[in-house]
């Protein structure tokens, strides 16, 4: 794990307000506003997806945890991301730049990419940023 630093970057229901944050993230033991580059879409199903984009951004969270081995193994399951099998899974997970927004710090963060076509009815969000329970 030390490839990807200490944090993780979340831009969807994984947020600290979001649905998915107390079961998932609920142990971080910090978490900071952030940055990274792509560009987010929601989709119909209700949560977001993020794209490789040099040319766009997308806004989340950065977070630390006690214990990243065991977050990650987590947080893979929910993302649908197979270690042993990368290529069918639906995530991509991956080492990003990630700006902290209240430093302006660079940091390496473990994240989540979509790497599938994007899917019917995908709706991009030009702000880059996805709000819990926001109507599209």
């Amino acid at each position: 794990m030390a490839e990807g630093g200490r944090h993780v970057f979340v831009y969807g229901t994984l947020l600290k307000r979001a649905p998915n944050h107390a079961r998932f993230c609920g142990d971080a033991l910090t978490v900071e506003p952030a940055r990274t580059a792509g560009r987010l879409y929601h989709l119909p199903a209700g949560f977001p997806i993020m794209i490789e984009a040099a040319d766009g951004t997308v806004c989340g969270e950065a977070m630390t945890f006690p214990d990243l081995g065991s977050t990650m193994a987590r947080l893979d399951v929910l993302e649908g991301y197979r270690p042993e099998d990368p290529e069918r899974s639906l995530y991509i997970r991956r080492v990003q730049p990630v700006t902290l927004l209240c430093t302006g710090e660079r940091v390496p963060a473990y994240g989540y990419v979509w790497q599938r076509p994007l899917p019917r009815g995908a709706v991009f969000i030009s702000s880059g940023r996805w709000t819990p329970g926001e109507a599209r």
